[in-house]
């Protein structure tokens, strides 16, 4: 207690004046009486100081309290002094920090948030407006047979990608929020390439696309099976969807003391390199490297990188001759 200086100050006076008062008692022949006030009158006023004091920094805490709560920046009240009214600053000051740490990530957050919404209202407005329009068209009467198919064909196909966009969405917010457990295990390469490529070897024989896998025998990586199998599929996917008919997809694998690395490529001409840096980024949308506007959500290579991410790996893109090559890095399957 004596460690705290406001209480060791008041402590030192009392002293003080207590031996006046003691020694004015016993020196001075009847003087006990008035050395018994002067006492009572010192220590009165000693404590009375003491007590304004203390009230006048418990009202200046008070009004910093109140600033921080109507949203003012925080002002620095720490104090190197010893004393219960010194760690009750510095102790403030850390939480009121904390607090407005918090408050700036969630105004961060809900901006994030604002900008997610639109692109997702922009996202889904296109092809909304098309099943809309195709659904009218398919209701018009008398509709040829023939007309009538291409209009339910183009309308499954917007409600698809309607359907993908939602659940990518998803996707992408369950692992934001921490809400996934992913959890890696060895994995054989060719086993999650298979999976990858499933559904999109349809779409890759009729647009002519041959497919050229180079890897080592018996080779697996340290990776969540389904979670992986999902970025790999984005990616290849869009590779797919970049290159001209008769082109060549190539997967290759090697693997190293640190990890296994896997590597996309194609032949479709290259990314534009002002879209290199952003590629990854969510709801960017690059052009197409077959020269139009590329048709896409910007959300597919956003979600294949946060799952990479998220199990310790990589995934990074980068120009080839006559293309492009997308890298999936993995760490080694032994710590």
């Amino acid at each position: 207690m004596l460690r705290n200086r406001e209480i060791a100050l008041l402590t030192l006076y009392s002293l003080a004046a207590i031996d006046l008062a003691a020694a004015a008692g016993f020196l001075v022949p009847g003087a006990a009486g008035w050395a018994a006030l002067g006492l009572g009158a010192a220590l009165g006023a000693g404590y009375a100081v003491f007590t304004a004091w203390r009230y006048r920094q418990l009202r200046r805490l008070a009004a910093y309290l109140a600033a921080v709560y109507a949203g003012d920046r925080v002002l620095d009240i720490r104090s190197n002094t010893e004393g219960e009214l010194s760690l009750l600053k510095n102790d403030l000051y850390k939480i009121t920090v904390a607090l407005q740490r918090q408050a700036d990530q969630l105004g961060r957050d809900k901006t994030l948030l604002a900008q997610a919404l639109g692109d997702i209202s922009h996202q889904l407005k296109t092809p909304l407006t098309s099943a809309l329009v195709l659904a009218d068209l398919l209701g018009a009467d008398p509709l040829p047979p023939d007309r009538r198919r291409e209009f339910a064909q183009s309308l499954t196909a917007q409600l698809t990608r309607m359907q993908w966009l939602v659940g990518t969405l998803l996707k992408l917010s369950r692992l934001d929020a921490g809400a996934v457990t992913l959890a890696p295990a060895p994995v054989p390469l060719a086993e999650l390439l298979d999976r990858a490529l499933e559904p999109l070897r349809i779409p890759m024989e009729l647009q002519g696309v041959a497919c050229r896998l180079d890897l080592p025998e018996n080779a697996a990586v340290l990776c969540d099976r389904s979670w992986t199998v999902e970025a790999v599929q984005n990616v290849v996917k869009n590779c797919v969807e970049q290159m001209p008919r008769g082109g060549t997809l190539t997967l290759a694998a090697c693997t190293d003391a640190l990890g296994a690395t896997l590597t996309v490529e194609d032949t479709g001409g290259g990314i534009d390199p002002a879209d290199l840096p952003r590629l990854f980024e969510r709801f960017y949308t690059a052009r197409s490297r077959r020269g139009d506007a590329a048709d896409h959500a910007g959300i597919g290579l956003a979600l294949a990188r946060s799952i990479l991410t998220r199990q310790g790996g990589t995934l990074t893109a980068a120009n080839i001759p006559g293309g492009a090559r997308f890298t999936f890095w993995f760490p080694r399957l032994t710590v």
